[in-house]
């Protein structure tokens, strides 16, 4: 892989260590100083890393600011290879139909979490050409048949795969009967595939997503609604997300490893940095569900079964970004501090920005890749 040589610059390059394109002129220009030819006065670093995020709103994030969160504008980025802070956007202005950003409220450029992945790649100064492909509401092997071409293309370095949040569990979890966790498993292997069939050294990660809150307000109205019912359901379904994650990377056999964000957003709320109740709990912490937000894009209402409370707040997202980051690129998270700069253009204080790199450095570092319940393995389930 070449290493790119010139970089544009940008309102961003001061943040990213980027090599100064002037200097590629020496590499070719004969010059003699005391009898001896000069040499570059820098070394490039590292090659781009090429990465690849496939899903659906949970990863392009669907609300603002997180869903055109370091997009890049007018379009999309497309066809950009080169490191760089701003996300290419696979599926904008598409001629596919079914993989027209075309929801109301969601208009692209999207960069979403993929956007705050690669706000940190510049900061810590590693080369990441980062690009997302997500469908809302779509489910991993829809997604594929919608999209192969771009997801089974050599370029990929790493290619991140997030499920649909109500295909790996089951319907009488999700509440939604197109559930099918046996699905979910063959579409991770179908993916799999696909991706080592033209780029058999890519690393293809999983991305465990977390317990929405509106499904687990569902959940718990078996009986009458109580803070203690919702608070279990949380925790049964942060496990069936997590069972089910492990149980198809097992399964497949080649994934290079999961980012278990179930499990961050567990830890944030047990370790009260986050409140587990956006209805009202009384627990301190920020919000990491959407929420009910006046004037918000797309509107939201206040009810419990909005999808705004399915969907990440900026404290959400920014958790998730932290733990891809981590999970794939082997950084101390920790190291970026209270400057860091996605948290401070997200509107994240400085105190909880430092509160979440811990919680997503404690999630990875401390990791858990066996099932909660090893007696039941969901790729074995339907619906």
């Amino acid at each position: 892989m070449q290493i790119n040589q010139s970089i544009p610059t940008s309102s961003r390059a001061g943040r990213a260590r980027r090599c100064i394109s002037f200097l590629v002129l020496a590499l070719n220009t004969s010059l003699f100083l005391l009898g001896q030819e000069s040499r570059p006065i820098c070394e490039c670093g590292p090659a781009t890393q090429h990465i690849l995020f496939v899903g659906d709103s949970f990863t392009h994030g669907r609300y603002l600011p997180v869903r055109t969160y370091d997009n890049t504008p007018g379009t999309g980025g497309v066809g950009s290879t080169l490191p760089s802070p701003m996300v290419v956007d696979e599926n904008f202005d598409t001629t596919v139909p079914a993989r027209r950003e075309n929801q109301p409220g969601e208009t692209g450029p999207w960069g979403g979490v993929p956007g705050i992945f690669a706000e940190l790649a510049s900061e810590a100064g590693l080369p990441y050409n980062v690009h997302i492909e997500a469908i809302s509401a779509t489910n991993l092997i829809t997604n594929y048949n919608a999209a192969e071409s771009v997801i089974d293309r050599s370029s990929w370095d790493a290619v991140v795969l997030q499920e649909a949040s109500y295909q790996p569990i089951p319907s009488a979890l999700s509440k939604n009967s197109q559930s099918d966790p046996m699905v979910f498993c063959s579409a991770v292997r179908t993916i799999e595939q696909g991706v080592h069939s033209v780029a058999p050294n890519a690393k293809v990660y999983l991305y465990e997503t977390w317990a929405p809150a509106d499904t687990a307000y569902e959940d718990s109205l078996s009986s009458p609604f109580s803070p203690s019912a919702y608070l279990s359901a949380l925790a049964t379904l942060t496990a069936a997300y997590h069972d089910a994650y492990v149980s198809a990377a097992m399964r497949d056999g080649h994934i290079a490893g999961i980012a278990h964000v179930g499990e961050a957003w567990s830890l944030a709320w047990s370790q009260v940095v986050a409140n587990p109740d956006p209805y009202g709990g009384s627990a301190s912490g920020v919000p990491l569900s959407f929420g009910y937000q006046a004037g918000s894009e797309p509107a939201t209402r206040d009810v419990p079964t909005d999808a705004g409370y399915h969907h990440p707040s900026i404290y959400g997202a920014y958790l998730n970004g932290l733990v891809l980051f981590q999970k794939i690129t082997g950084t101390d998270v920790r190291s970026f501090g209270a400057g860091e700069h996605a948290a401070g253009s997200l509107g994240i204080p400085a105190n909880v920005a430092v509160q979440l790199q811990q919680v997503a450095w404690q999630s990875v570092a401390f990791e858990n890749n066996q099932p909660v319940n090893p007696a039941i393995d969901p790729c074995t389930l339907t619906h």
